[in-house]
C-alpha cells in the first residue's frame, strides 16, 4: 500500500488499483460497509476475479484522486440469493467435547470449508435436529451504490500479477479476513 499518487497511470489491464469506497443498500440508503481509513481495497485489473463485476467497469480509465460512483443491480453486483445455498447440515459437525459447539447460535455467522478446500461463512437460519444455514452472500438480491475514490494507480509486479484470492469481493484475496467479512461469490469477505 502506498500514499504516493501518480495522476499519469490509469486504471486498466495489468494495473494495482488501490481504492476505497462506502457501499450503501440503494433501496433504504443504509450504509452496509465501508473500507477503513488508511487500509484500502486492492486489486490488479484484469487479474484479480474477487471484485464485483460493476465496479471493475466503472474504474476503468480512473486515475488516482477520481472519484466514482454507481448503482448495480444484484446481477452486476452480488447476485440473486440462490435456494441451492441454503443448507441442512449434520449436527456432529459442529460438536465440540461431546456437545454442540456455544457459537453455533441463530444468526451467528460460521467459517466452514467447501469440499474443493474454500473457506466460506455461513449464517445460522435454524438450530435443531439438523443445523440450516445459509451460505448466499449477505448482500445477494440488493440494488447497491458504491461512492468511492481511487486511491494509487501503478503497474502490477510480476508477483501481483498472478491471480489470487476465492472469489468473493475483496481484494485482499483472504476471504473474511481484512475486510469485514462482507465479501461475495459463496463466501464472505468483500465486495
Amino acid at each position: 500500500m502506498s500514499n504516493t499518487k501518480n495522476n499519469d497511470e490509469k486504471v486498466g489491464a495489468g494495473k494495482y488499483v488501490e481504492y476505497s469506497y462506502r457501499l450503501y443498500d440503494d433501496a433504504d440508503g443504509s450504509l452496509l460497509f465501508e473500507t477503513e481509513k488508511d487500509r484500502p481495497d486492492f486489486m490488479v485489473y484484469g487479474v484479480s476475479h474477487e471484485i464485483v463485476p460493476g465496479l471493475i467497469e466503472v474504474m476503468r480509465g480512473l486515475k488516482a484522486g477520481d472519484k466514482f460512483e454507481v448503482t448495480l443491480p444484484p446481477a452486476a453486483a452480488f447476485g440473486e440469493a440462490s435456494p441451492e445455498y441454503l443448507m441442512e447440515l449434520d449436527k456432529e459437525i459442529f460438536m465440540r467435547d461431546g456437545k454442540l459447539a456455544d457459537e453455533v447460535t441463530v444468526g451467528a455467522s460460521l467459517p466452514m470449508m467447501t469440499a474443493e478446500g474454500f473457506r466460506v461463512l455461513g449464517r445460522v437460519l435454524e438450530v435443531g435436529d439438523k443445523i440450516k444455514m445459509d451460505f448466499n452472500h449477505p448482500f445477494a438480491g440488493k440494488t447497491v451504490r458504491y461512492e468511492g475514490e481511487v486511491e494509487l494507480v501503478r503497474d502490477a509486479t510480476a508477483d501481483e500479477l498472478k491471480p489470487t484470492g476465492c472469489g468473493c469481493g475483496c481484494g485482499g484475496g483472504d476471504c473474511g479476513e481484512g475486510c469485514g467479512s462482507d465479501c461475495g461469490s459463496n463466501c464472505e469477505g468483500c465486495h
